[in-house]
């Protein structure tokens, strides 16, 4: 009789460890949620903050269903987005995620990312150099920007990748200009399991290409430190 018991003390006291190692074995990625990656959130909210060129950005992402969700971004605009450009302005959008292919080994995730953008009249100048002019007038863009998202699980809790995105943008102002930015670029993106609080980099390089006459095209670039954190 004592020894099924003991039996039954050992496999309870070893089971913990096997659900460990099988996860630890299977559990390669970020799970159900990514700031910047290629995972979708299918659980709760999150929040995250991006800092760097050509912007500090505050967004919230909440789930829409099984291989979608949605975001609501605010942004504090110090570049001209889609150029090397230094002009102060605010911006507002919605991006949406899909997943479309979800394995242990690779994810690919679509997004677009429409929303409006206000750039104050002023002096700008070309970053990193004394080159400025003026801009007299106070731009106002839509924009709606598409791409894709394609990650690599390496190890639990960490993934990298890269994005392909098309920057598009309408200057209703004066003058009216439609942009064209294609660009792409890696990111790294690591969870701490508890608290749940994301980190990494992520990054696009590409050009910005006018249709305005007497204009021309433009190296582009984004490079953003972040930090995102689970709610609840």
């Amino acid at each position: 009789m004592r020894f099924p018991m003991l039996a039954v003390a050992v496999a309870l006291a070893i089971a913990p460890v096997a659900v460990h190692a099988q996860r630890s074995q299977h559990g390669k990625g970020l799970g159900d949620w990514s700031v910047v990656g290629s995972e979708i959130n299918t659980g709760k909210p999150f929040e995250d903050v991006q800092a760097g060129w050509p912007n500090v950005n505050f967004g919230y992402t909440f789930n829409l269903g099984k291989a979608s969700d949605m975001g609501i971004r605010f942004g504090l605009l110090y570049g001209l987005e889609g150029t090397t450009y230094t002009q102060f302005g605010l911006g507002l959008w919605a991006p949406l995620r899909f997943q479309f292919i979800k394995g242990e080994k690779f994810n690919l995730v679509f997004h677009v990312d429409p929303g409006v953008r206000l750039y104050f009249s002023g002096s700008t100048c070309v970053a990193g150099t004394s080159f400025c002019y003026d801009t007299s007038k106070t731009l106002f863009a839509f924009t709606f920007p598409a791409g894709v998202v394609g990650g690599f699980p390496v190890a639990h809790n960490l993934e990298i990748g890269g994005g392909l995105d098309l920057n598009l943008a309408l200057n209703v102002t004066d003058p009216v200009n439609f942009v064209i930015g294609p660009w792409a670029g890696p990111y790294v993106e690591y969870h701490f399991d508890d608290p749940n609080i994301a980190i990494g980099l992520n990054t696009r390089f590409g050009v910005m290409i006018p249709t305005a006459k007497n204009s021309s095209a433009a190296f582009a670039f984004m490079v953003q430190a972040f930090a995102g954190y689970r709610l609840f």
